[in-house]
């Protein structure tokens, strides 16, 4: 049975896979962040980056049943089966099919990584550990930031980032994460605005990996260490408005912090 803690208005189920427990640590990446390959493949994050140093103890969020999938990393499935937490990028110290207490050791960060990725998985699906009833305690007190919005050849784009919360130590420090929702709507020079379209929505669940072309345009450029990166997002796939449109894009994250950018656009932007 899982028991749910709260805190003021967040709740959480599990605390953190690293000591102490109850206490925030930095992450350095999100779900649904852009992971684009070397040889051009795409993908969405499917977890959270923990930033701890190497050789950081690493333990079970959960009492389960270890099962693993590579030298570096494993899953801890539930009791019951409903849900499953991934550990990768670790030297784990138990072995498959073991079972395992809640709080108990299980692995170290691995050399080189300066991190944990941490991935909560409910049957095939893999959901958002930072959304509200997940990983916990979790505070946010940033909203997100619009850099820009743009006509994007054919299509309207919004740049936009968030900012980590605590901050990431480090050469990983000053890198965005994506915010966990973005919607958009015409406002009118009369009249009411349009209703709020929803661009992308990283609240809750990794997105289906044939949607990533569908929400990142090809300017996006995932971080690298030292080298930030770049998120950019269709707003509409085309934009044929052959006069000056006002348009208001909003940004949020997991924790409701959000922001609200309006700007004029048309269909030759000068900031291309």
């Amino acid at each position: 049975m899982r028991t749910t803690l709260s805190t003021g208005r967040r709740t959480w189920s599990y605390g953190w896979p690293v000591k102490p427990f109850d206490r925030q640590h930095p992450v350095r990446a999100f779900l649904d962040d852009p992971r684009i390959g070397a040889r051009g493949t795409r993908a969405f994050h499917f977890g959270i980056d923990i930033a701890v140093p190497d050789g950081t103890p690493v333990y079970a969020v959960e009492a389960g049943t270890v099962w693993s999938n590579s030298g570096e990393s494993f899953a801890v499935v539930a009791p019951d089966r409903s849900h499953t937490f991934g550990y990768w990028h670790v030297v784990p110290v138990v072995k498959s099919h073991q079972a395992v207490a809640r709080h108990q050791l299980i692995a170290y960060v691995a050399k080189g990584w300066g991190h944990v990725h941490f991935a909560e998985r409910q049957g095939t699906a893999y959901v958002n550990p930072l959304r509200n009833g997940g990983l916990g305690p979790y505070t946010d007190h940033t909203a997100p930031t619009v850099d820009t919005v743009k006509v994007y050849g054919s299509s309207l784009a919004v740049i936009a980032h968030d900012t980590p919360d605590p901050k990431v130590p480090g050469t990983w420090a000053n890198e965005p994460v994506t915010p966990a929702l973005l919607r958009w709507r015409i406002v009118p020079t009369t009249g009411p605005a349009a209703a709020w379209r929803t661009a992308a929505d990283f609240r809750s669940r990794m997105l289906d990996r044939a949607d990533f072309t569908k929400v990142y345009t090809p300017e996006t450029r995932p971080n690298h260490e030292g080298e930030p990166g770049r998120f950019s997002f269709y707003l509409a796939r085309t934009w044929s408005s052959t006069t000056a449109t006002t348009v208001q894009v909003e940004v949020s994250d997991t924790a409701g912090n959000l922001a609200v950018y309006t700007t004029r656009v048309n269909a030759v932007d000068s900031r291309l």
